[in-house]
């Protein structure tokens, strides 16, 4: 099999998926990168030659409960890269597909709230 992943490492790296919550961890292998931009956030992970990337846009709530308060909304989600270097070296089934899908909300919302914490 050949991949991103040295043959040596693609065991080490199938039997290293830990589990978060009930899921598959899969986006700690992958370098990350939270950059700021006028509008908001972009989250860029890579791995070798894999890149995608989550975009987060600030909104200003002005209800009453929320007023003044920073929503930031995920408009631009280009994994496809990333999602195919995973399934590459860990075949994913639908139900694992899903779980990726909500690890990649979370994990990179997760980066943006720890980005503007600091």
């Amino acid at each position: 099999m050949s991949g991103p992943f040295p043959q040596k490492k693609l065991f080490t790296f199938i039997r290293s998926i830990t589990i978060f919550n009930g899921t598959m961890s899969y986006l700690k292998w992958f370098q990350t990168e939270v950059v700021p931009n006028e509008s908001g956030f972009t989250v860029n992970y890579t791995h070798q030659s894999a890149s995608g990337s989550v975009t987060y846009v600030k909104y200003v709530m002005e209800n009453k409960m929320m007023r003044g308060k920073d929503v930031y909304l995920m408009t631009n989600c280009d994994m496809g890269d990333i999602i195919e270097v995973i399934h590459m070296n860990s075949p994913l089934s639908s139900y694992d597909y899903d779980g990726l899908n909500m690890e990649i909300r979370t994990h990179s919302r997760k980066l943006v709230e720890n980005y503007k914490s600091v």
